[in-house]
This record gives structure tokens, sequence and C-alpha cells, in this order.
């Protein structure tokens, strides 16, 4: 592990210490590469502001030679495909809704990335009444079935991009580890205990959402070498990403032999008024809870049964996760915006009043700290009084949230830019997200090397 968080930490820092990145191009700024050390190179001068490398020549070189006596560099192993793994006897009879073996894909790692694994938890809402489940259940979130053997990046949802690539131009930090891409297919990210349920005379419906991650660590402890990694990496995007906040120490428990991080992009899910002044979250989250029974026990065994729905929400379960996380969420993410009630099932409509929103308020994070919302001249009609109060309420509330969760547990770090996108982590585009001239990739590299010195990156 230790030698492949010193290759993070190089890309992003000099050997002489000096804090520079790759990612300061386009700032206005001009970053000169330190001279090497005597103990590391010689550096030659010679117009003022160049220098050569002579280390880098001498390398070129012996590269060169090398192809001369007939003897080329070995080619890097191209990485595996994916490949479709089933669990269809395992030991915890776990079952997708349907009924179906739950699964996951896996792509072993290469070279560096051999002993290092990520575990990644896709997303797609939630069903909270036996009548949605059921629907669900004849669709691939809630059926295995509709999994292909080989893959590819236009039969899943989201594909196998971003920091799940295996391009090392897309995916820097992680290409060449071992991935493991759950099936989300249990319809309570990932948490449900309540088992076979009855709907009628002519459907079963099967909520195993936690057997399904005991099944598949399982699998992965007895034939897929998980037992001798150096490093953990769990993920997840949009409910993956409520599932890794909500289970992340959990998960890392049953992970024991290795250290386990865990990474959750969008799932920040806030419990606050919608633009009716009801709270249209906390009502789903309840329904939730009493149909699936999810396991979160160290919540869970601190509340009466009556309150166990706030185990849903981060901002009420983070005060107490003890693995490291780190969060990545927009302020206006739009689909968190329609989901809680914010705004209605428009996109159209959606997008002009959050562009309405970002556009007006040129000072937005300033304003959310301060929440003089009220206070801002709308230039258009994009927006009613109420959903105006509803987004920055909720924004008002995340950022208060993650400053005091931020502020007391030193678990927590999180980059969240004034935007509206949604799963940004998961888009081959995912390096361009910059607050202040960081990138979310550098800071999710010097995090991982526990280097990060500011743990809330906001504008």
């Amino acid at each position: 592990m230790m030698g492949t968080v010193a290759e993070f930490r190089a890309r992003f820092k000099p050997s002489n210490g000096t804090a520079f990145s790759r990612f300061s191009r386009g700032f206005n700024t001009h970053t000169r590469l330190p001279p090497l050390k005597a103990n590391g190179g010689v550096t030659a001068g010679t117009k003022a502001g160049w220098k050569i490398d002579l280390r880098g020549v001498w390398m070129f070189l012996q590269y060169l030679l090398s192809l001369l006596a007939g003897n080329p560099p070995p080619r890097p192993t191209p990485p595996a495909k994916p490949r479709l793994v089933l669990l269809p006897d395992n030991s915890f009879d776990a079952k997708c809704l349907d009924g179906s073996p739950p699964g996951y894909y896996f792509r072993p790692g290469t070279g560096a990335g051999k002993s290092m694994w990520h575990i990644y938890l896709p997303g797609g809402a939630w069903c909270t009444s036996a009548s949605q489940c059921v629907v669900r259940s004849k669709s691939a979130l809630g059926s295995s079935t509709f999994y292909p053997d080989d893959p590819t990046n236009k039969t899943l949802s989201p594909p196998f991009n971003g920091i799940l690539s295996s391009n090392s131009s897309i995916n820097p930090p992680f290409h060449n580890w071992n991935l493991v891409r759950l099936i989300y297919c249990d319809g309570a990210g990932y948490s449900g205990t309540a088992g076979r349920l009855e709907v009628n005379a002519a459907t079963v419906l099967y909520l195993d959402g936690w057997n399904i991650i005991q099944a598949v660590i399982a699998d992965l402890k007895a034939n897929r070498g998980i037992k001798s990694a150096a490093q953990i990496l769990l993920s997840g995007s949009s409910a993956g990403g409520q599932a890794v906040i909500s289970l992340c120490d959990r998960i890392a428990a049953a992970l024991p032999w290795a250290p386990t991080k865990c990474i959750a992009d969008s799932g920040f899910f806030i419990d606050s008024k919608d633009r009716a002044g009801g709270y249209s979250w906390r009502n789903a989250a309840k329904s939730l809870v009493a149909l699936h029974k999810p396991s979160w026990p160290a919540c869970m065994d601190a509340l009466p049964e009556t309150d166990r729905w706030e185990c849903f929400f981060p901002q009420y379960t983070l005060q107490g996760v003890t693995t490291p996380i780190f969060l990545f969420h927009t302020f206006f993410d739009i689909t968190a915006s329609q989901i809680g009630g914010l705004l209605p099932w428009n996109s159209t409509y959606a997008y002009s009043c959050l562009a309405e929103v970002l556009r007006t308020a040129t000072d937005v994070t300033g304003i959310i700290r301060r929440k003089e919302w009220s206070s801002i001249v709308w230039k258009s009609n994009y927006c009613t009084a109420g959903e105006r109060d509803a987004l920055f309420g909720a924004a008002s509330v995340l950022y208060d949230e993650l400053e005091s969760i931020i502020g007391s547990v030193d678990t927590v770090a999180a980059f969240v830019p004034t935007g509206v996108a949604h799963t940004v982590l998961f888009l081959n585009t995912w390096t361009n997200a910059w607050i202040r001239g960081m990138s979310v990739e550098s800071e999710i590299v010097r995090w991982l090397a526990n280097e990060m010195s500011d743990r809330f990156v906001h504008m």
C-alpha cells in the first residue's frame, strides 16, 4: 500500500516538498518544476526560465539503446474485462427482489494495483412500498437476469466510466485496482433485512440487501483474494452513496485485514422542508424503514423505534462514523432537489430554475452561509418563491451540517462545488471538477495519503 500511496503523492508534490500540481493549468498560474537535488540528478541551466533534466535525458538514451539491442521494454498488461459473478448458492440465502441470485462484476487488478481493491455500490433510488418494489423487481434494479456476462459501457448505468475506468488517462488513481461492482437489486440501499415478503398469492419479494453484502464479501474472501488486500476503497453514487455513508463502518469491520476508506458521490440527501413546506424525504425514509427493516445497528440501537428513520440521513448518521469517508456533493444537486420535493419533476423547468439561482447569486456559498437568499433580486420567473426558498434552505442545511460534522468528526472530508450535477465521479470528465484551483482528483489522492490540508473544500 505504501508504495502506491507514495506514487500518488509524487504525482501532486515534487520531491523538495514545494506544492505544485499538474492541475494548475488554466488558472493563469505558471509553475516551474523545482531544480533536482544533488542526490536526485543533475540540473543544467540554459536560458532564463528553462531547465534541462539530465536524468531524464539519460533514461531516454537507455530506452533507445534497449530498442537498438532488440530488447524493447515490456508493454504493460492490458486490463482484463469485467466479468459477471452470480451467487445462486450463497450461504446467506440472499436474493434480489425477484428471487434471482445476487452478484457483482469483477475486474482483477494489474501491476501495482494487484493488492488494491475498489468496491463500488451503484445507485438507483429506492422502493418504499410493496407495490413499488414489485414494479422494480421486473427491471435491472430488482433482478440480476438483466445483467450481461460481458458488459460494455452501453449496457450498464452508470457504465465503467470515471473512477471505475481502466483507462489511466481517465482514472489515474484507480485504473489498475481490483474492481468489484455490485448489482443493485434490493431496493433499500443494500441494507434490508426483512427477507421474504408475500405480496399476494402470486407475488413474492425478497428484501435481502444486507445479506447480499455479506454474500459478496464471503465470495471475495473465498474466491477472489481480497484477504491479501493492502488497501480497500468502498465507493458509491446516489443511492449507493447514501449506502456507503450508512454502511461504511460496518463493511470496514467485515474487512479487518486492510485499511478501508469510503467515498460517497451525491449521497448526502438532506432532511429538510420541501417547496410545499412538508418533509418529502422524511416520509419516504419512514416508509423504507418500515418495509425493509434496514440494518444500521450502530445508529438504530441509539434511537427509539419511532425515530429510526433518521438513520437514513447522513446529517444524523455521520456524527458517529469512525472509518475515513470522503463526500462529493454539489450544493444544488438537481436529482436530490427533485426527489426531495424541492423542485417538480420537469427537467427543463428544474434546470432553468437552478440556472437562475446560480446566475443571480454571485456569492452563492456566502449567501448560503449567511442565510440571506431572501434578499436576492431575481431576474426571471423560472422559480417560484417557495422553490427558491426550498433550494437555498436545503443548501443551507447541507452547509451547516457539513461544517458541524467536519468540525467535530475528524474522519469526514467533503468536496462541495456550487453546481447542479448529480453523480460526477462516475463521468469520464470527473477530473474537471475544481474548486479554488483544487481538483477533486488531487484532493482524493491527498485524502488517501492522509495529506488533505482542508477537509471541507467549497467555493
